[in-house]
């Protein structure tokens, strides 16, 4: 995962946020299919310090989830932009 393709959107939590919540024990992922409100919450991440809410970055619904994220939390940790992401999202209108 990691960037966009055409309406298609990634997204998990920065690479700032996994850095605060130190090392990802959980990921809890939306369906693909869900409906998505941006800003709204998307998905659950726990740490060894908190759990917190992945906020949706933009409405739309869910094409695609990485199941190693749940599988294996710390690739969040490590590479939140890249094989860490959590879900592939599309827009539900093309801004314009």
């Amino acid at each position: 995962m990691g960037g966009r393709r055409g309406e298609d959107r990634d997204g998990c939590i920065t690479d700032y946020a996994q850095r605060v919540l130190g090392d990802l024990v959980f990921v809890q992922l939306p369906a693909v299919g869900s409906s998505l409100a941006k800003g709204a919450a998307a998905g659950v991440v726990e740490s060894v310090k908190a759990a917190s809410d992945i906020y949706a970055p933009l409405t739309g619904r869910v094409v695609e989830v990485n199941p190693a994220t749940v599988e294996t939390p710390a690739l969040v940790n490590s590479d939140p932009m890249g094989a860490g992401g959590c879900s592939r999202s599309r827009l539900a209108t093309r801004p314009k």
